[in-house]
């Protein structure tokens, strides 16, 4: 049983070394569109894509007055 869950934690290892060393190629981070913040992450592990926040997506909460 010991040898198993060696077995199984090596595997689990190894597969989550080879997820961590996924580099997408061709990548063009996405370009901002008015007043919209854009997120990438810059760790070992990458985000396929860059994440887009935008905070008032349902109301004008701009300071300028329109």
């Amino acid at each position: 049983m010991i040898r198993y869950a060696f077995f199984v934690l090596t595997v689990m290892a190894t597969a989550a070394t080879a997820i961590a060393a996924v580099h997408p190629t061709g990548f063009e981070p996405a370009q901002a569109k008015g007043n919209v913040t854009v997120i990438e992450k810059n760790s070992p592990f990458p985000v396929l894509g860059p994440i887009i926040v935008e905070e008032c997506a349902v109301e004008d909460c701009s300071d300028v007055q329109s």
